[in-house]
């Protein structure tokens, strides 16, 4: 989970990501709640400031929010903190858990890794038997890299709507972020897959997944073989 080098690094704009997340409810949540997943451990690998992580709590006995970025994972702890959840600071490779968990989580994270399949496979090895890895991830079929007006034109033409939806204050602070500078470099330094070539990736990793079209992105949920390989 490279991330620590500019341009990719959440480091510089950290709060102002967390209040960006927090003006679109249900962005990193709504399609993961839906699958009705319950257990007793769920991993959110990339878990940003911990939106996801809260939201799983729920629903599981533990949660572990995983992510390279040390003020993120501060204010996860400070603003989304509860008796079930652990936050860690460390690299996705370095993460080793021979208990496993039920669910694996990840919300737009694997593109900024330098080896995608390796990531992929990663994952995979710390569900359980029977467990679920649910993943997203940005797509893009045009090109790798969306241009800068991909970002910054829907943004103003969503002013007018996104002032009526959360408030002047909230909608200028949304419509500056999306032209702030380290926002930017960051995007323009991602490189996305096509649909196709998620499709054909993960379906190699993850034999009989499903997958979901969510516009910005695709989402995939399978299940981990039971022992003696029965699927759930």
């Amino acid at each position: 989970m490279t991330q620590t080098a500019d341009p990719q690094s959440f480091d510089r704009f950290a709060l102002d990501y967390d209040r960006f997340v927090s003006l679109l409810p249900g962005q990193n949540t709504a399609w993961l709640l839906g699958l009705g997943l319950k257990g007793k451990r769920a991993l959110d690998a990339g878990c940003g400031s911990g939106h996801a992580v809260e939201a799983l709590a729920d629903s599981f006995e533990g949660v572990v929010g995983l992510d390279l970025s040390a003020p993120l994972i501060e204010i996860a702890r400070a603003k989304r903190a509860r008796s079930n959840v652990r936050y860690v600071v460390e690299d996705l490779f370095a993460l080793k858990d021979e208990d496993g968990f039920d669910l694996v989580y990840s919300h737009t994270m694997l593109h900024h890794l330098e080896d995608y399949r390796a990531g992929l496979e990663h994952l995979k090895s710390l569900v359980r038997p029977g467990g679920t890895v649910a993943l997203i991830d940005n797509v893009c079929d045009l090109y790798p890299t969306p241009p800068r007006k991909a970002y910054t034109w829907p943004a103003l033409w969503s002013f007018p709507s996104e002032i009526r939806r959360v408030g002047l204050r909230d909608a200028w602070f949304q419509l500056r972020f999306w032209h702030s500078r380290p926002w930017l470099a960051h995007l323009l330094s991602d490189r996305y897959l096509s649909r196709e070539q998620f499709r054909e990736l993960y379906g190699s990793v993850f034999p009989g997944a499903r997958f979901d079209d969510l516009g910005f992105a695709l989402a995939m949920a399978w299940t981990a073989p039971l022992s003696g390989g029965e699927v759930q």
